[in-house]
């Protein structure tokens, strides 16, 4: 067999395949059969089933009635006995080839089209394997080399915002958009192979993970986040992980009404407010929704506007073009040489004049920096971690941050966003939405919007901010609450019609944006976007 193996190595390894050749297995689902089928286990009911990966991998979502909790099943093709000799085969190849000059340097479709050509070479060497073969023994081969392994259905998966791994033989936990924290039937089984995936990772993204160096955060290939503990010595049951998945494409404020986060008279709110540049912070615990709000209401920004975001790790997407999106960077040798962080980020940014800045996330010194820049007559927008108004006015108003609060004045709007849950589903809510009103006697804060859980509804208890942007553009109240009116109208009537992929959205409200009246009237009307 490994004299086998060597002859295939020298003859695949002679050349790169070109991409218009003809393939030597051609798989037709009607004739071949399916390469994947499931029947879930006695006691459990499907709930839910769709692919990830047609037509090799899929989801079923279970339930168990009688334990009264939900599962999250990965459903790959089963090989036999003779397929799987072919893939180890077949990978043991495959792990010198994919080291050529050429093809290391591709991006992940280009890898997987040249590791398909190759896989059709290997496996054209042996005899009795059919297209339903080389398919499912294809599709590990692509999973393992060019993805993520065991992981990777999951990170195909468009519902999953979160992976958890505890350790190994523990499974892996999800946080799926519509059942919330769930186990999976995925877990590494053995603590090399789990060792061997985050280090993997770590040399992907160009950093460094060892027992002298046991924890990373860093961002994946695709840009997901992932936060890596290395080894038995600060976790017990040995190494871990934590992703934060990279949305494909980010909410809408569409989205945010559709699953009542804000209602529609809310986003109305924050719109108005945005169009007329107040300073915006949204603030809640962990995976409360603080950027993906963020994200949403940064489309009511005008395409024109110039724009500046920082970050440390790249999670906010924009429609604009007049847009410089600035990200931290971690130091290139010891003693921090070329580190440059939020704080040096938003000094140089400043330097840029934009008329928006966006600040990823605030937690320590660069706040002060930010809130000068608010008292400098710049627009601003951030995340802060906490729980309400008045932890982050004490939060920032004491060490270690200690913004004065005279500097408060420049704050306009507090958003408090929370997690709350039903029968056991996480579902994300705007739970206060706050104005600063004044600093005389400390920070004074009003109540604008309130959720109320009991029938998961909003009250509205009138906005000074509002009041001040009347003055300002010479409204009278009437024509104020008509304005709100026709922007919570049109974000509705959005919903109403379907409108939530996210560059129709974004197109339909710059289209308000220059003439409101005839592109509220067209929406109604069911009038094509291209022909207002």
């Amino acid at each position: 067999m490994t004299r086998i193996i060597d002859i295939i190595k020298q003859r695949i390894s002679a050349h790169i395949p070109t991409r218009e050749q003809k393939p030597l297995f051609a798989y037709d689902p009607s004739n071949d059969g399916e390469l994947v089928s499931f029947t879930p286990p006695e006691g459990l009911e499907e709930v839910e089933r769709y692919w990830v990966d047609e037509p090799y991998s899929f989801i079923s979502i279970l339930f168990d009635r009688l334990e009264i909790e939900t599962f999250y099943y990965v459903i790959e093709p089963r090989l036999n006995k003779f397929e799987k000799i072919l893939l180890e085969d077949t990978q043991l190849i495959l792990q010198d080839v994919l080291t050529l000059k050429g093809v290391e340097d591709l991006d992940t479709m280009d890898r997987s089209s040249v590791l398909r050509e190759k896989t059709e070479e290997v496996l054209s060497e042996y005899s009795g394997v059919d297209a339903r073969s080389f398919e499912k023994i294809f599709y590990y081969i692509k999973r393992d080399f060019v993805e993520y392994g065991e992981i990777s259905p999951m990170m195909r998966d468009t519902y999953v915002e979160d992976i958890w791994c505890n350790g190994e033989n523990i499974p892996i936990y999800v946080y799926h958009t519509a059942h919330g924290d769930i186990a999976s039937d995925i877990m590494f089984q053995a603590s090399d192979v789990l060792d061997s995936f985050v280090l993997r990772i770590a040399q992907q993204s160009g950093r460094n993970l060892s027992k002298s160096s046991p924890i990373l955060d860093t961002v994946m290939r695709e840009g997901s986040r992932i936060n890596i503990t290395f080894g038995k010595e600060i976790s017990p049951k040995g190494t871990s992980f934590s992703i934060r998945r990279q949305k494909n494409t980010p909410f809408t404020p569409i989205d945010l009404v559709a699953w009542n986060t804000f209602s529609s008279e809310m986003m109305a709110y924050f719109w108005l407010c945005v169009e007329n540049r107040k300073n915006i912070l949204f603030c809640g615990g962990t995976a409360s929704g603080k950027t993906s709000s963020l994200n949403a209401i940064g489309m009511f920004i005008p395409l024109n506007i110039r724009i500046v975001t920082l970050e440390d790790t790249r999670e906010i997407r924009l429609p604009h073009k007049n847009w410089i999106p600035t990200v931290t960077r971690d130091s290139v040798s010891v003693g921090e040489v070329g580190k440059v962080d939020l704080e040096d980020l938003l000094r140089t940014s400043l330097r840029q004049r934009p008329e928006y800045l966006i600040v990823g996330e605030v937690r320590g010194r660069e706040s002060q920096i930010l809130f000068q820049a608010m008292n400098a007559g710049h627009s601003t927008c951030s995340t802060f971690h906490a729980g309400s108004a008045t932890e982050v006015i004490n939060r920032f108003t004491h060490p270690p941050i200690n913004v004065p609060p005279a500097m408060f004045s420049a704050l306009d709007v507090i958003s408090i966003q929370t997690n709350a849950y039903d029968l056991g589903v996480e579902k994300r809510r705007a739970y206060m939405i706050s104005e600063i009103v004044g600093v005389k006697q400390g920070v004074e804060i009003k109540d604008v919007f309130e959720w109320v859980p009991t029938n998961d509804t909003f009250i509205y208890h009138g906005s000074g901010v509002l009041s001040d942007i009347m003055n300002r553009r010479g409204w009278n109240p009437d024509e104020l609450e008509h304005d709100l009116k026709c922007r919570s109208t049109f974000l509705k009537t959005m919903l109403d019609k379907g409108i939530r992929d996210y560059d129709s959205v974004a197109r339909w409200i710059n289209m308000y944006h220059k003439d409101p009246e005839t592109t509220l009237s067209a929406l109604i009307s069911g009038m094509p976007e291209g022909m207002v």
